[in-house]
C-alpha cells in the first residue's frame, strides 16, 4: 500500500494525479441502483449480442464547417467475439472507439447495450456503466509512474470503491495471468514496452468488462513483442466471453480476428 498512502481516495481533492478518462469520474452520488444492468443480458455465453449501433454519426463544427467524421454508422458485438476495426489514420476509428465507450456522445444514432439507448443516458449513469463494464486499452499505456504495476492495476478498483487489500489481491492474480508474477512491484519506468502494455491490460480487464475496445494497442511494440502481446489480450478476451473492438493497421494481427471492419468515408464496412 505504500504507492497508495499519500491518497485518500474517499475525498474527491486528493484526486489531483493524471488519471485516465476510463476510470477518472467515479462520483460518490451516484445511485447503487442502475437503470441498465449488463447483468441481465451479458452472461458471457458466445453469440450473445451485448451492444448494437444504429445510425451513428458524429460531426464537429469549425467555424461556420463543418467536419463529418461519422455517417451512419451500424455495427453489432457479440459476446467472445473479437472484431478488427481498420482504416487509415484519421478515418475516425478512435472517434468511433471513444463514442462506443461512453466517453464521447454522438451527434445523432443510438448505441444499445441490452435494450437500453445509452448514448443518451444522464452522464452519471453513463459514468457508472462505463466504470463497471467497460475496458479500454490505448497504444500509449498510461501508466501512473509513481504506482507500481499491481497498484496501477488495482487502481479502477479503490477509487469505485472496493477494499484497496481485495483490489491489490485481484490485481496481483490477473498479473500473474498475463506472465508477470516477477514484476508485480515495478514501476512503469522499469518494465519493458511489452510488459507495461501487458498491465494496461490487466487494468483494463480488473473490472470484468463485457466490452473492451482497444486503439492500437501494439502499436508502439517490435514486431515480436507486438505478437506476444496480441496473443495475451486475445485469449484473455476468448477466454472471458468479452466482445472486443481492437483497431489496428497490422493486418496480419487483424487476420487472427474472427472478422474485419474497415471505416470508409465515415462509415463502417465489411472488410
Amino acid at each position: 500500500m505504500d504507492g497508495f498512502e499519500k491518497y485518500n481516495f474517499d475525498n474527491d481533492d486528493d484526486l489531483d494525479i493524471d488519471l485516465e478518462d476510463d476510470f477518472l469520474d467515479i462520483e460518490d452520488d451516484v445511485d447503487d441502483e442502475f437503470i441498465c444492468d449488463p447483468e441481465e443480458y451479458a452472461d458471457g455465453n458466445e453469440e450473445k449480442l451485448l451492444l448494437m449501433v444504429r445510425n451513428l454519426s458524429k460531426e464537429f463544427r469549425q467555424g461556420s464547417n463543418r467536419l463529418q467524421i461519422l455517417n451512419n454508422v451500424n455495427l453489432r458485438m457479440y459476446s467472445g467475439e473479437i472484431t478488427a476495426l481498420i482504416g487509415p489514420s484519421g478515418s475516425g476509428k478512435s472517434t468511433l472507439l471513444h463514442i462506443l465507450g461512453l466517453l464521447d456522445a454522438p451527434t445523432s444514432g443510438q448505441i444499445f447495450i441490452g435494450d437500453c439507448d445509452v448514448s443518451r443516458l444522464p452522464d452519471k449513469e453513463r459514468t457508472k456503466l462505463r466504470n463497471g463494464h467497460i475496458g479500454f486499452v490505448y497504444q500509449f499505456h498510461h501508466l501512473l509512474p509513481e504506482f507500481n504495476a499491481v497498484e496501477n492495476v488495482a487502481l479502477p478498483l479503490i477509487i469505485g470503491g472496493q477494499n484497496a487489500k481485495h483490489a491489490q489481491d485481484k490485481a496481483a492474480d490477473l498479473l500473474e495471468q498475463l506472465g508477470l508474477s516477477h514484476r508485480l512491484n515495478h514501476r512503469p519506468a522499469t518494465l519493458s514496452g511489452g510488459e507495461q502494455q501487458r498491465v494496461a491490460i490487466a487494468r483494463a480487464l480488473i473490472n470484468d468488462p463485457y466490452l473492451l475496445f482497444a486503439d492500437e494497442p501494439t502499436g508502439n511494440l517490435d514486431p515480436e513483442t507486438s505478437a506476444e502481446v496480441f496473443e495475451i489480450l486475445l485469449k484473455q478476451v476468448r477466454n472471458r466471453g468479452i466482445g472486443a473492438l481492437i483497431a489496428t493497421h497490422n493486418m496480419e494481427l487483424a487476420n487472427e480476428m474472427d472478422r474485419i471492419l474497415e471505416m470508409r468515408q465515415g462509415r463502417v464496412e465489411a472488410y
